[in-house]
């Protein structure tokens, strides 16, 4: 059963027989969220909401690793075509992504909504953090929304409202970038 199937089925079941069907851990930190954690053949999925009902959860962070290939020795050309395959997977979002900081060194690829959505002087995006992997590491994607308006200290996260269909989706657009890159191996 593909990543998403697999998410949707325990969304469902969550929403049916509430948080002790599927393990549902609540975790200690400012952003008052729950998780949820799936193994998907060899890819891992971890879901952090903020609240559920029938349909929808309220989404904080949706993150999924694979483990990764063998070790190459240029970063560069990885971590572009992560980000490459991540934008277009994710191109039915609100807002197309684009790659907002190429980090061969630290092996993190970061994308962000370009444009932003703009409501006066606050700005809302999708951030997307990949990390690339090592032998002893995973491969991941992590998308959250932010938003930002001046007089703020620093960007929030943003509770956003999402169908179960969505996340599931989302997790399959991750875990097929994960996998359409996996053959290009992992940063050394």
């Amino acid at each position: 059963m593909n990543p998403g199937k697999q998410v949707l089925a325990q969304l469902r079941l969550l929403a049916k027989e509430g948080p002790e069907a599927v393990a549902l851990q609540v975790l200690e930190h400012e952003h008052k969220t729950s998780q949820l954690l799936l193994q998907a053949d060899d890819q891992s999925v971890r879901l952090e909401l903020f609240d559920y009902d029938r349909y929808s959860v309220t989404l904080h962070m949706l993150e999924v690793g694979t483990p990764a290939p063998a070790a190459v020795a240029d970063t560069q050309p990885v971590l572009s075509a992560y980000a490459a395959e991540v934008a277009r997977e994710l191109s039915y979002l609100e807002e197309p992504l684009a790659v907002w900081e190429l980090e061969s060194r630290e092996q993190v690829a970061q994308l962000r909504s370009f444009p932003p959505l703009r409501e006066d002087a606050e700005i809302s995006y999708w951030e997307v953090t990949l990390t690339a992997g090592t032998e002893n590491t995973e491969r991941s994607a992590r998308i959250m929304r932010y938003r930002w308006a001046p007089g703020m200290a620093e960007r929030e996260v943003v509770a956003y409202p999402a169908t179960f269909a969505l996340i599931a989706r989302m997790t399959d657009s991750l875990s097929s970038a994960l996998a359409a890159v996996s053959g290009q191996g992992s940063i050394s």
